[in-house]
């Protein structure tokens, strides 16, 4: 893990070009984010022509890319150039420590909802 907020593990990794960095699939510089819905690394250059080009290309996300160690950040692009970052999932046993002890005694119980982007 690179310094900063980057995830641990790139599961989409492409594979690495010659100077091993993942290298944009239509232009094979270095790509700067990954478009799951399209599955493709691409500089942002490229995602602004492909991704500008209708309004069903437009409602991908696309996660930004570390620039130290490529791997998925918490940084997503939206629309052409909209940035956001959308908040880290916790799993249960993450968030226990979390809840107020007073709700616990209670007897309230807490739900936890996974955050979705509908665009």
């Amino acid at each position: 893990m690179c310094k900063g907020v980057e995830e641990d593990v790139n599961p989409f990794r492409a594979s690495e070009g010659s100077e091993g960095f993942v290298s944009c699939e239509l232009c094979s510089t270095r790509a700067s984010l990954y478009c799951l819905a399209d599955d493709a690394y691409l500089c942002r250059n490229c995602d602004q022509s492909v991704h500008g080009a209708n309004c069903l290309a437009l409602r991908h996300v696309r996660c930004l890319l570390c620039k130290t160690c490529q791997n998925p950040t918490e940084r997503y692009v939206l629309g052409i150039s909209v940035e956001v970052t959308l908040p880290t999932i916790l799993t249960w046993e993450e968030y226990q420590p979390c809840i107020n002890s007073n709700a616990k005694r209670k007897g309230s119980t807490l739900t936890m909802k996974i955050p979705f982007l509908l665009l």
